[in-house]
């Protein structure tokens, strides 16, 4: 009696879910009995996460070999059977009169064993920044996990109150009403939004719920110092940690560095976070450890000091994790090893360590560069470090850094790179790692797909799914807006952008002197032009549209500062004809504005309104936050596609560079530019100066204005091609 009691308590989530969805299409309540659930380890076939799904008499019974598996089962039926698609943005669901529940056997497996996402630590945008989500925020997010079939998920958005939690007695929770005590600038300004308190309540919140689920949720462990996870001031003064030598200036603020972890007092230290984790957020029995080792760090100017050092810290950390969690996965992140390690140096680690507990944690699958200046000219990717066919490892989509907002995966790429692993029983898990979330809808519909069915489903396939389950009778006329936006989504990698382009990269001409447009790029006005024929007739399509309209104009202004820069540099060298260069300064000026213009179309852009959607949850108590967010995204990493930043920094400075060039070639004078930085930081410092409530965006958002906005990007494009 009582093992059936908790049986249907269990069970008790499933029955709400399945009933919300079945009045959702039907309009119905469901019938007694209709839906029903077991869990059963013998179901699988040898696979990962298997359930079935089987008609009975009066209904259906979803079994699955665990409890996330079951939730897999349920949200299939309700694809096959309901119609229902699934988005990180919402659900679409269509009516019927009934389901039809008759003549089901389906079986399914998953491919890789670990299927997993990350949620990392910046802040600016709620739509793309974990630490600004709320609880519904988080359990939209999880189901949305669930029913895309992922298994882990992992919460990298800084300490929460863990310090609090391990050293009471040394360190206080802070005033969020203030300013936190050794709070950097850009990044680095960790200045509080909300309490601790309430931060730590919330991932011990987002955690069970997902646990309940039967997810897998990493826990981190060994030297967690870093730029998200600082030590506070309090701790460094009452217990004066010692600190690891650095080569480098990396984090090199006391708060930042490593304390020395040859001296066992401050491995005790570290572990004591990690215990404190995994008890309070992690359920005390993690299924998953993961570390970044000394992430990023360069102890020694010597190579071999340096390995020595980070193979001594790694095995001294997994021991202590053998020790106390013997059932759990280590996972070890390949970030480290693509940045500072060579490839002979991941192998003589890997020959040191036991394969039957150690995953090298992977998400570097899609690099197209070298991992930093001292490992120039070093090919250095997972598939020199020995693993492949030998070493448990992961592939992964790392997609973007911060600044990297837009649409951008690079299929090509992945796919050549997939068909290494996809086959090899030695890869068990596909990862999408990025440090911003929700950037690419395509790209999440591409990765959940391929981690399900080990990489064997083509960006071709996926997106015909994905243009024909989202966009209804539109869906024709949006896959071919698709099909010209990829090419040119990703000429630009992981990191930048157009606002980097104009504020960094116009120093020196000389390096343009050989640019060529990309072929692809001719195709930017009809893509325009065709995303004016689209109709708004939902969200999904106005956020769509948005996006994809971002991407072409981000990719056209980093394209047109190439050309314009190459056809100054020409002129000042050699002379000649100056109307192609006043052509292209006009081009450039219009285009800062235009794209001001349609960022402040969507809310997914805005600063101001992602500060009163943190208010919406949990009030901000610190009333100087406004400043602080304004930092943390205008910081020289993070900056992007921020309306705030469109409008009140980028396209003046585009203003004064085009103004100056004009200017110049009018005059026949052919010294070198002023330095563009200098332009760009002071309108960075003028931009700091003012409200943000006083940048918020006015515009009214209709499909009017978008259509003005796009055809009027694709005319000035039209006119300097």
């Amino acid at each position: 009696m009582l093992f059936a009691l908790l049986l249907a308590v269990s069970f008790a989530p499933l029955q709400r879910e399945a009933a919300k969805y079945w009045k959702e299409i039907t309009d119905k309540e469901i019938p007694a009995g209709a839906i029903s659930f077991a869990i059963d380890s013998t179901v699988s076939k040898g696979g990962h996460d298997a359930y079935r799904i089987v008609s009975t008499n009066d209904g259906v019974r979803i079994t699955g070999m665990n409890m996330r598996s079951v939730w897999y089962g349920l949200y299939d039926l309700f694809e096959r059977r309901g119609g229902c698609r699934w988005f990180w943005d919402g659900d679409i669901v269509p009516k019927k009169n009934r389901i039809d529940l008759a003549e089901l056997d389906v079986y399914e497996e998953a491919g890789f064993k670990y299927r997993a996402i990350r949620y990392f630590a910046h802040r600016g945008l709620t739509r793309f920044q974990a630490e600004h989500w709320g609880m519904d925020d988080w359990q939209r997010e999880i189901d949305w996990c669930l029913k895309r079939r992922l298994n882990v998920f992992m919460l990298r958005i800084g300490q929460d109150d863990l310090f609090q939690r391990a050293f009471p007695e040394d360190v206080p929770y802070p005033d969020p009403a203030v300013p936190l005590l050794g709070a950097g600038k850009g990044y680095d300004n960790r200045s509080l939004f909300w309490s601790l308190e309430y931060r730590g309540r919330l991932r011990d919140a987002v955690q069970s719920y997902g646990r309940e689920r039967g997810l897998m949720i990493p826990e981190d462990f060994g030297t967690m110092t870093h730029w998200y996870s600082r030590t506070p001031v309090e701790f460094l003064e009452k217990q004066k940690p010692s600190f690891l030598p650095q080569a480098t200036r990396t984090y090199s603020e006391k708060s930042g560095l490593v304390w020395d972890v040859r001296d066992s007092k401050w491995v005790d230290a570290y572990w004591k976070l990690t215990k404190t984790a995994v008890d309070a957020y992690g359920g005390g029995s993690p299924e998953l450890l993961h570390t970044i080792g000394l992430g990023e760090r360069r102890c020694f100017t010597n190579r071999a000091d340096n390995l020595d050092l980070k193979i001594k810290t790694l095995k001294t950390f997994i021991a202590k994790a053998r020790a106390d969690y013997p059932d759990a996965k280590i996972l070890l992140a390949g970030w480290d090893f693509y940045f500072t390690w060579r490839p002979e140096e991941v192998r003589t680690l890997l020959s040191q360590l036991d394969p039957s507990h150690v995953v090298i944690w992977d998400y570097e699958g899609d690099a197209t560069t070298d991992g930093s200046a001292d490992m120039k000219g070093v090919n250095n990717n997972f598939t020199k470090w020995g693993v492949v066919g030998k070493f448990p490892y992961t592939y992964s989509m790392f997609l973007a850094y911060e600044s990297a907002m837009d649409v951008r995966a690079n299929y090509p790429l992945i796919e050549e790179r997939f068909k290494l692993v996809r086959d090899d029983p030695m890869c068990e898990g596909f990862l999408f790692w990025p440090e911003a979330s929700h950037t690419d809808t395509l790209a999440l519909q591409y990765f959940t797909k391929n981690a399900w069915c080990r990489g064997h489903a083509t960006i071709g396939d996926v997106l015909d799914e994905f243009c024909a389950s989202r966009y209804g009778v539109q869906a024709h006329q949006m896959r071919s807006i698709w099909q010209k936006t990829i090419p040119i989504s990703h000429l630009i990698g992981w990191g930048n952008n157009y606002g980097r382009s104009i504020v960094y990269c116009l120093d020196s001409i000389a390096k343009y002197r050989s640019y060529e447009t990309p072929p692809c790029l001719t195709n930017a006005v009809s893509v325009l032009k065709a995303l004016a024929e689209v109709s708004w007739n939902d969200a999904y399509v106005h956020r769509d549209v948005v996006d994809i309209a971002r991407t072409i104009i981000d990719r056209v202004i980093s394209d047109l500062c190439g050309r314009l820069m190459r056809t100054y540099g020409a002129w000042c060298e050699n002379g000649g004809e100056t109307e192609p260069i006043i052509v292209l300064t006009h081009a450039y000026d219009e285009l800062g504005d235009i794209m001001a213009d349609l960022l402040e179309l969507h809310t997914d852009y805005s600063l101001w309104e992602s500060l009163e959607r943190l208010n919406a949850v949990e009030r901000v108590r610190n009333p100087h936050f406004d400043a602080v967010l304004l930092d943390n995204a205008a910081c020289d990493y993070c900056h992007s596609h921020q309306y705030e930043l469109a409008r009140y920094w980028y396209a003046p400075v585009m203003h004064e560079l085009a103004r100056n060039i004009r200017e110049r070639v009018l005059r026949g004078c052919r010294e070198c530019l002023d330095e563009q930085s200098k332009a760009a930081k002071r309108e960075r410092e003028r931009l700091m100066r003012l409200p943000l409530k006083n940048l918020r965006p006015k515009a009214v958002r209709t499909p009017e204005n978008f259509r003005r906005v796009v055809l009027k990007a694709a005319e000035v494009l039209s006119g300097y091609n």
